[in-house]
């Protein structure tokens, strides 16, 4: 039984990786949040559900591990139909896009179909290796590989009339 133990996450180890990816996973979460759930509850649940599974091995980047699960809460509140389409009473804040090229890159991939939205987001938003994002959506490498493919061509021929290019 000691080797069980050696492959538990201590308290200190989990508050860490808790402090280091909260951002991200809000993050990913306020993008794929169903209207009428709070994406901070989501998160939140991602975070409770890490620390409960008690499965995790510190190996390669923690994010990738939390975004599957983050992906499976938003997936499981998706599947919920109790609650109602609600409509915002407030703007919700952008990202920190400080010039009219990253707004437009922004733009364009916020109007790409959602799995190729989520592979681009996964991949250059959170900086996951391919064989990460792979992992987060439960399809192969080669599949990723593809979807991230098809995403940069929608983007270049969305973007390139705006200098995408150079």
């Amino acid at each position: 039984m000691p080797r069980r133990d050696q492959t538990r996450l201590s308290p200190d180890q989990a508050r860490r990786i808790a402090e280091e990816c909260y951002g991200e996973v809000l993050a990913y979460c306020r993008r794929h949040a169903p209207a009428g759930h709070d994406s901070a509850d989501l998160a939140q649940e991602t975070f409770l559900r890490f620390v409960r599974a008690q499965g995790y091995r510190e190996r390669g980047k923690p994010i990738a591990y939390l975004m599957r699960i983050a992906r499976s809460v938003c997936v499981d509140a998706s599947r919920e139909r109790r609650l109602e389409t609600v409509a915002l009473d407030f703007e919700v804040p952008a990202a920190d896009a400080t010039d009219e090229r990253g707004e437009g890159i922004d733009e364009a991939v916020a109007q790409l179909p959602g799995e190729l939205r989520e592979v681009i987001e996964l991949r250059y938003g959170s900086g996951l290796e391919v064989n990460e994002v792979s992992r987060v959506l439960g399809v192969s490498r080669f599949a990723v590989r593809r979807r991230i493919n098809r995403a940069l061509e929608l983007l270049k021929d969305k973007l390139g009339e705006d200098g995408l290019d150079g």
